[in-house]
């Protein structure tokens, strides 16, 4: 599916990066916009497929207009766009398709866009939910937007680059409901399979998680390393045997 996508940005260099970086993934920009009115306006006019949209703008910040889309544009998934990650529990609660932090780069952005055209398309696969306080609201998140599961100060906490909640489970009660999709990489953390992006080992310190959004890296343990590796080798093996069936 090729998306009309409306960038709205107070800033033309970020405007014009993010069109590059659209019309790269094969996609189309019908309309930009440099505050919020002016967003809100070519929204109506030009009824486009999804909204890039910057945080911080004059006249409406952005997750001003995507809560009020909520209502107005239902069908028009958000992707936010923003250099202040500090943002993010804010755009969650926004219920924005996905969260991207400047400067964009290629890959991050085709995921986002990814995930809008599954939306659009009705194609997004089932996955279990996860029921997460977020500061006072309680909110039924899907398994593949958390990264981890992180028990501390008698608590366990879902995490992920744009999320932040508490959940009312142990850590084994997270490996027993979801099973294969979540992994034990540390006494007190359990990794979403599909989160993980790679390993690495900084000189003189223990291997650590990376994860597809940019989260901060998780530490995995001695012990648990060696299953960690396997994780990976058969997710090697799964993806070359359907490469190969291809």
């Amino acid at each position: 599916m090729t998306l009309r996508i409306l960038i709205a940005d107070d800033e033309p260099l970020a405007r014009a990066r993010l069109r590059a970086l659209v019309e790269e993934l094969g996609h189309e920009v019908c309309a930009e916009a440099g505050d919020g009115t002016g967003a809100e306006q070519a929204l109506s006019r030009t009824q486009p497929d999804a909204v890039l949209l910057d945080i911080q703008m004059p006249d409406g910040d952005g997750l001003t207009l995507a809560q009020r889309m909520e209502t107005s544009h239902p069908d028009v998934p958000v992707v936010l766009v923003t250099a202040h990650a500090e943002h993010a529990v804010a755009a969650f609660d926004a219920a924005v398709a996905d969260y991207v932090l400047k400067p964009v780069r290629r890959e991050r952005l085709g995921k986002a866009l990814e995930k809008v055209v599954s939306l659009r398309s009705g194609e997004r696969k089932k996955v279990p939910l996860v029921r997460v306080t977020v500061g006072r609201k309680e909110r039924l998140v899907p398994l593949d937007e958390i990264d981890c599961f992180v028990a501390e100060d008698g608590y366990v906490v879902a995490r992920s680059a744009r999320l932040e909640g508490f959940v009312d489970m142990r850590l084994h009660e997270v490996e027993e409901r979801f099973g294969d999709s979540v992994l034990r990489v540390h006494r007190s953390c359990v990794a979403v399979t599909a989160a993980i992006a790679g390993l690495k080992k900084p000189v003189g310190a223990e291997q650590q998680l990376l994860f597809h959004d940019s989260f901060e890296g998780i530490t995995v343990s001695r012990r648990l390393a060696c299953r960690v590796r396997e994780h990976f080798e058969r997710a090697q093996r799964a993806g070359a045997k359907s490469m190969k069936q291809s």
